[in-house]
């Protein structure tokens, strides 16, 4: 009998979904990554999948900037200029953030980082207004970072019992960091020599700006207030071994 000849198999193309994945997984972006865009395309060999952790420093790096500014500048603008870094660096809390979810990239160090950035950034201006204008400031201050530290030390320990999904950040958490963050840019911006009363005199000019601040913070607060309570009643089924 004569054999039969066997045919020689025939390798399979790559689907173009994987081949895709590929080309993004080796740009450093991840699967479900936008197409580039402009800068991207007239800029490719530039490591912009490192973009959002460089936000994230220069977060970090503001805040001595900030401390700087605050009490050593003589400018006749400093208040404003406070207010400037302050500012710029809010929004590269919203930028890096939305930057990571467009390239679907994140890093360990870079998730650790960035709620951490946020709460340093945020005290160090709470303190510096509140050794400024005193209880006024004070107060909202004091609400807002005791709610910071219960909350991060619930995210903690859920953590530690697989449970940490169920106090991630919600709606109104992200509603009390963007007021907390424009009140703060608004107060840094007014000059010296403010206070209460010459508010309930007249409230115009500078005055009024501060007015508008100070009421966004006092928001801020009570949002803040509502806002954790929402993680610990979702937390509290476990704080209470309940399930």
């Amino acid at each position: 009998p004569v054999a039969e000849p066997v045919a020689e198999p025939v390798a399979e193309p790559v689907a173009a979904p994987v081949a895709a994945v590929v080309t993004k997984t080796q740009n450093g972006m991840g699967p479900k990554a936008t197409q580039p865009g402009p800068l991207r395309r007239l800029f490719p060999s530039f490591p912009w999948q490192t973009l959002p952790n460089v936000l994230t420093y220069v977060r970090c790096f503001a805040i001595p900037g900030l401390i700087f500014q605050f009490y050593l500048s003589n400018h006749v603008d400093k208040n404003i200029h406070s207010a400037l870094i302050f500012g710029i660096a809010s929004i590269t809390d919203y930028l890096d953030g939305f930057l990571a979810r467009r390239w679907d990239i994140c890093s360990p160090f870079g998730a650790f980082l960035d709620p951490v950035a946020d709460k340093l950034m945020v005290s160090t201006a709470l303190i510096l207004l509140a050794g400024r204008y005193g209880a006024v400031v004070a107060l909202p201050a004091a609400i807002i970072l005791a709610r910071e530290i219960a909350v991060s030390a619930l995210r903690e320990w859920m953590a530690s019992r697989g449970q940490r999904d169920s106090v991630k950040v919600g709606y109104q958490g992200k509603v009390k960091t963007a007021l907390t963050m424009t009140a703060l840019s608004v107060i840094l911006a007014v000059p010296d020599g403010w206070s209460v009363a010459s508010t309930v005199k007249q409230a115009v000019g500078w005055d009024l700006v501060m007015s508008i601040g100070m009421i966004m913070l006092y928001m801020s607060a009570v949002v803040t207030v509502t806002s954790g309570s929402v993680y610990f009643k979702a937390a509290a089924p476990v704080l209470m071994d309940s399930k």
